[in-house]
């Protein structure tokens, strides 16, 4: 059954309201501590959904939710807690088992909403999770090109990743049969080699970031060094491997790229600071936030926030807008779709332009007002 859901929490007050407010649009059962959440989940199981309060006896929220996904990986997990804790927010996003984050006092609507995105989210992993072949597997097969004048290069990628059922390979012997490729068939992923002839891969990345923006790519090098991390990073290339070639962890990159898991949400928390955390992890990754009837993005590569876009406004513009706004809800993809740097000054130029911009309008309206207290 989809909507069986369980709630966690050592307050008995807390978890009657759950009940109360939510038995008629999910089937609830609730515990008191970790242990006795797992116990009803294997015994009682399996749960769409598993919601914990942080603070919970014998073990907290997030090892709890943690020995959840352990014994029932396609249950979305939630946190409740009480107080905006970036760093152990961030920590739940990074290890990628917190379908959800949320601050208490949470509305229910807020609460049913996102428990009802959870249960969607367990159907869509059950069906990935479902043996090859099944009519239900709602995995479409991605399109890799590896272009390499290598053939010995191309043969060893092709029959690799041929051999997992979501991928489907092409190839092509140099970036000039690689342009014609991609303007003719949809393309989920690149692998190039950065030396070739009559287009090399610094070449073809630069024309897909132009051109393909949406479509990641991966270099191939024999050498890397300081300088050529920094020019593959600046065309747009989203990871490099060098050769000889460790096909488990390129395999293992494309799975995370091409199929990546939910989104994760931090609510309670401000703009600024989650900005600033995500600049010092150095997470590539792209914001969704939601504020009132607003929607922004914010693209970070590495740390770095290289797009914004919200309404008409873009790049600098946006970002100053986004971070402004004073309420919102942060969505993370552990993803960055931009390839180009449209934001051109550091994180902290950022920040600061925006605070500027908040007070100067917190200036005027004063200004205003005293202005109409004196007519």
């Amino acid at each position: 059954m989809t909507n069986k859901i369980l709630f966690v929490d050592n307050d008995a007050n807390t978890l009657d309201g759950y009940e109360r407010h939510l038995r008629k649009q999910f089937q609830i059962d609730t515990a008191q501590s970790g242990e006795e959440g797992l116990d009803i989940i294997a015994s009682k199981g399996p749960y769409a959904v598993v919601i914990s309060d942080l603070s919970i006896p014998g073990m907290d929220g997030f090892q709890f939710l943690s020995r959840v996904k352990d014994i029932a990986p396609d249950c979305a997990c939630i946190v409740l807690t009480g107080h905006a804790n970036l760093q152990v927010s961030l920590k739940a996003v990074n290890e990628g088992y917190i379908f959800r984050f949320l601050t208490k006092p949470c509305k229910i609507h807020i609460l049913a909403k996102a428990i009802f995105e959870g249960i969607g989210q367990h159907v869509r992993s059950s069906q990935l999770s479902a043996p090859m072949g099944n009519v239900s597997d709602a995995r479409s097969v991605k399109k890799i090109m590896v272009v390499d004048d290598d053939l010995e290069i191309l043969s060893l990628l092709s029959d690799a990743f041929k051999s997992h059922h979501g991928f489907e390979v092409l190839s092509a012997e140099n970036g000039e049969v690689a342009v014609k490729l991609l303007n003719t068939i949809k393309i989920d992923v690149v692998i190039a080699d950065k030396e070739m002839p009559k287009m090399n891969g610094l070449e073809l990345l630069s024309y897909i970031s132009q051109n393909h923006p949406e479509i990641p790519v991966i270099i191939l090098t024999w050498c890397i060094t300081p300088e050529l991390d920094e020019e593959i990073t600046n065309h747009g290339a989203f990871k490099y491997f060098e050769k000889p070639l460790d096909l488990n962890a390129m395999t293992e990159t494309l799975f995370n790229e091409l199929y990546s898991g939910p989104q994760s949400i931090i609510d309670g928390i401000s703009i600024a600071s989650c900005l600033r955390m995500i600049e010092m992890e150095e997470k590539t990754c792209t914001l969704k936030i939601n504020s009132g009837n607003s929607m922004g993005f914010l693209y970070f590569l590495k740390g770095r926030l290289i797009a914004a876009e919200t309404g008409k406004l873009k790049s600098e513009q946006a970002a100053y807008r986004i971070i402004n706004w004073v309420e919102g809800a942060i969505e993370i993809e552990n993803k960055c779709d931009k390839r180009k740097n449209e934001i051109t000054q550091p994180l902290m130029h950022i920040l600061m332009e925006a605070a500027r911009i908040t007070d100067n309008i917190d200036l005027q309206r004063k200004a205003r007002e005293k202005s109409s207290l004196l007519q």
